[in-house]
């Protein structure tokens, strides 16, 4: 099978790392920038971190035949101390290049370590979604741990999503759960499950889910990065899937298809 890691940060994977992706069946990645910041970050440090992920991190996944799609936007956990305003202006250049295909990650995280005003926050998420429109482009949303955090800022996210009269083909929730998922597909936007010890989502958890919802506008992805994770969360969720019975293209479909489609590859 060929698969679609729909959310992977490429900056915390290991050149070993990669190569056993490849192996498992994994071809494309699309990976965020990954911030793993403490204090809020200069203008400066969030385009070059953008830059660096493209121009430097791209590489590695290409020498193990991954084919790599950048996700890029201002993000929740690591927010600028300066007014974002430059930020907002040369956005749309990084997202007009080929590699990239959707804004994101952004969203709520109550606990960020940035800055966990959720105040600044929606204004990032608003100005972010006015950027996406014009350019008809995809927008990913994280939404917190724990259970009543999930159902609360996916509402809140949904909400402003409409109040921006987004395409809802165009947004997708990740981090998903049995809290939301049924709220998340109602809406018509799309579904991320991150298969995660951090987010303590199992393969076989993962699988149920999927064989209890049905296979349409759901996608898998392992959310590799500085938590406790995975880089072989899809091919080990695909396994899960395969055991309860379902069809090879039904797994194809949240292991690659649905992200074909969301992400426009």
């Amino acid at each position: 099978m060929y698969f679609i890691d729909s959310h992977t940060h490429l900056r915390s994977l290991t050149w070993q790392n990669l190569e056993e992706m490849y192996l498992t069946g994994i071809r494309e990645i699309i990976s965020p920038v990954h911030f793993d910041a403490a204090k809020p970050i200069d203008n400066i440090v969030i385009i070059e971190t953008w830059e660096y992920l493209v121009e430097t991190h791209f590489a590695r996944a290409k020498s193990n035949f991954i084919k790599p799609h950048a996700m890029i936007g201002i993000s929740m956990v690591g927010a600028p101390k300066d007014n974002p305003e430059m930020l907002y202006k040369i956005l749309p250049d990084y997202l007009s290049r080929a590699e990239t295909v959707a804004i994101g990650e952004i969203g709520f995280e109550p606990n960020s370590r940035t800055n966990n005003n959720i105040d600044f926050q929606e204004s990032l998420i608003r100005n972010q979604l006015e950027i996406a429109k014009k350019m008809n482009i995809p927008v990913v949303f994280h939404v917190p741990n724990p259970p009543e955090f999930k159902k609360k800022f996916t509402d809140r996210t949904l909400s402003i999503c409409k109040e921006h009269n987004m395409m809802m083909a165009n947004v997708l929730i990740d981090h998903c759960s049995e809290v939301n998922i049924k709220t998340v597909l109602d809406s018509g936007a799309y579904v991320g499950i991150s298969v995660q010890p951090f987010r303590k989502m199992t393969p076989e958890m993962a699988a149920k889910i999927i064989k209890n919802y049905g296979y349409d506008r759901i996608m898998l992805n392992s959310d590799f990065g500085s938590l406790p994770s995975d880089h072989l969360a899809v091919p080990k969720t695909a396994f899960s899937l395969k055991r309860l019975g379902c069809k090879d293209e039904e797994i194809e479909r949240v292991c690659c298809y649905n992200a074909r489609e969301f992400y426009k590859l």
